[in-house]
């Protein structure tokens, strides 16, 4: 007994919803009992004459498809169709399969002969359009447009499906309803395919049915039928829900742990009709729209997903999807994560509290490590913002999250510099920079100067201690404060360059000059202290000094006048080990606002001359006190030391320098 009480119970309601979705039908409402064939197109041949050559169009018919290219006639979209008769006041149907090989397509239907028609629309961005055309009166009436997510990519066949039952017009893509119209007006009976500028199509079929559909059962009847007599498609039809469905499927339980702040979130929604909006909310909080796709796997169903950021601890994330029914909030998901800190900010250059530079645009460099990702830094110069950035660069450099490289003005002065960090913890400020800006006129210039001759454990050199001496004498002339060190052990020279590289950040312009013995062993230069003891290669790397080393604290001055000088590979005195190219020094790579200059060329040596200095030092002190570029000093060298060498010497130089540089004015 109370099984035939619920049948009918089910019966009542399925009732109710089947005399209401009797006037809106979904495309699984129709089964091939009702409707009957008008017209059927497979383009197996062209029986039905559909254009191939005219003014605005090229058109092929070739196994199974209608290829219909735009020839841009007077800039105009082209049209192929043909007459189809079929009543129009009654309840039909049209469907096609296109797919867009470039720009867009449409299908057009109830055209009259002064071409007045409706066309539903497609493009390679996978929009969807239909529109109203009375060309007599140059009017085009746009009933809907948009990105649904249903349509598929270039190249791949999209139904579409064109229905009229009663006094509404149904339209669907891929056999999903995406919108309906009502009281649409049809004049005309062609039916075919337009086919926008620089636009090529292909399409695969094209059918035309009458529709039938019975009679709705009205609740005032006696005889209310039982569950079992309900047809098929009509029960199908009224189990459809009326609002979307929404599945989780990424995060799949209710609280997911993570060990970042950024999780990618997908659902999927189920939906009979068009799916207008689908939103993320995390803690209440809308994220914006999420990516939909149709499942083609699943018609009807739709994936949405959403990169989202969020906050150091619990999350709670929900979707709202809503179509032209209704809306449903899913159930919530949790995300928890570990409790973040504020950005740590590292200086890259300036490196120093203080510095001096003669150019007016400064090229900073920060490192910044935060475990959540970064959401934006600024700069400050002067208590005012002179640069902001949302996008930064990943760094491979340990406790290194970030780098980023702001380029700055710099006003003639001191420029007070901070560097202000923020992510989803909190916001940092960074240590205070001053950045002094001299003009040429201004140059603070510093000098560290060595001449390396007596040497307790190799052969003495006749000229280096000389060398030294006119450079110091030269450069001092030349408004440089000198550092000079003559004869020094490897301890005297470790000291001089850690005074020497304190003392960098106060000055613009930067010198350094070596004469003695420099040996490279293995790809790496070395210069030889006078108290050093070098039996083997192994012994360079803790008895010699680097040129790497040195040329790596220039490097952090980039927006300075760096200047390397290297008189050595002088001959060599520990000959017993040295092969091949190990004779001379190999030369480094361009450093950023450093220029370096080797008394001779890669692999060779330089001699240590007949007079009282070396040839090199010599001609080099010569071109500093002609008023001339930096660059034309060393270029002018090397063609007097050639000359008066025979060819046997030839002095190298490798620039990065930023800017202009006179030792003489």
């Amino acid at each position: 007994m109370q099984n035939k009480v619920n049948k009918l119970i089910l019966s009542f309601f399925l009732i109710i919803e089947v005399t209401r979705l009797l006037g809106q039908q979904t495309y699984a409402d129709l089964n091939s009992g009702e409707k009957k064939s008008l017209f059927s197109e497979t383009y197996d041949s062209n029986s039905n004459s559909w254009l191939t050559d005219n003014n605005w169009i090229s058109g092929q018919i070739n196994d199974g498809k209608y290829i219909i290219t735009c020839k841009n006639y007077k800039q105009q979209a082209g049209l192929s169709y043909i007459k189809i008769p079929f009543d129009q006041n009654g309840d039909f149907e049209i469907e096609t399969q296109l797919s867009i090989t470039s720009g867009t397509g449409a299908l057009i239907f109830g055209m009259t002969s002064d071409f007045e028609h409706y066309r539903v629309e497609t493009d390679s961005k996978k929009n969807l359009f239909i529109f109203r055309d009375v060309p007599s009166k140059g009017r085009t009436e746009k009933l809907f447009s948009g990105k649904t997510g249903l349509v598929n990519e270039p190249g791949i066949n999209n139904k579409i499906t064109v229905r009229k039952i009663k006094d509404e017009c149904y339209f669907y893509i891929n056999d999903i309803l995406f919108k309906q119209i009502a009281n649409m007006s049809f004049s005309g009976d062609q039916i075919g395919f337009s086919v926008g500028l620089n636009s090529s199509i292909s399409v695969d079929i094209l059918n035309v049915n009458s529709l039938k559909f019975p009679e709705p059962v009205l609740l005032a009847d006696k005889n209310v039928p039982s569950a079992d007599s309900v047809p098929a498609a009509a029960l199908a039809a009224a189990l459809v829900p009326s609002v979307p469905e929404i599945i989780w499927i990424s995060p799949s339980g209710s609280n997911t742990i993570l060990n970042n702040y950024t999780a990618r979130v997908r659902a999927k929604v189920k939906s009979g009709s068009e799916l207008q909006s689908a939103l993320f909310y995390v803690n209440g909080n809308s994220k914006g729209e999420g990516e939909m796709r149709s499942a083609l796997d699943e018609p009807g169903s739709f994936i949405i997903e959403k990169t989202i950021d969020f906050i150091p601890g619990s999350n709670a994330i929900y979707l709202v999807a809503t179509n032209n029914l209704g809306s449903t909030k899913s159930d919530l998901r949790y995300f928890t994560n570990p409790q973040a800190d504020p950005p740590e900010i590292k200086w890259g250059n300036p490196v120093s509290a203080n510095s001096i530079v003669n150019t007016e645009v400064f090229n900073m460099e920060v490192c910044i490590k935060s475990l959540a990702e970064l959401m934006s830094a600024q700069v400050l110069v002067n208590g005012m913002q002179a640069g902001a950035a949302k996008v930064f660069q990943k760094s491979e450099l340990e406790n290194c999250s970030y780098v980023w490289k702001p380029q700055i003005v710099l006003k003639e002065g001191d420029n007070s510099i901070y560097i202000i960090a923020e992510n989803i913890a909190g916001s940092t400020t960074s240590e205070n920079r001053v950045i002094r800006f001299s003009k040429t006129g201004s140059e603070k210039r510093l000098a560290l100067v060595f001449g390396n001759s007596e040497y307790k454990n190799g052969t003495a050199l006749k000229n280096p201690v000389n060398d030294a001496n006119l450079i110091e004498a030269t450069l001092k002339e030349l408004n440089f404060e000198v550092l000079k060190h003559t004869n020094a052990g490897k301890a005297e020279m470790e000291k001089a360059l850690v005074e020497f590289t304190q003392m960098l950040p106060s000055y613009n312009v930067a010198l350094f000059y070596y004469a003695g013995h420099g040996i490279q062993v293995d790809g790496v230069n070395y210069l030889i202290p006078a108290d050093a003891v070098i039996e083997e290669k192994t012994s360079c790397k803790w008895e010699a000094i680097s040129v790497s080393d040195i040329v790596s604290e220039f490097e952090k001055y980039p927006d300075n006048i760096n200047i390397v000088i290297l008189d050595a590979c002088r001959n060599n005195p520990f000959r017993s080990w040295v092969r091949g190219n190990e004779a001379g020094f190999r030369f480094i790579s361009d450093v950023s606002g450093t220029i370096i200059a080797y008394a001779t060329a890669e692999g060779a040596t330089a001699a240590d001359g007949t007079g009282t200095n070396g040839l090199y030092t010599e001609e080099l002190v010569k071109q500093m006190l002609i008023i001339q570029p930096v660059e034309s000093v060393f270029k002018k060298t090397r063609v007097q030391v050639e000359q008066k060498s025979k060819g046997m010497q030839s002095p190298r130089e490798s620039s990065g320098l930023r800017g202009e540089f006179y030792f003489k004015r």
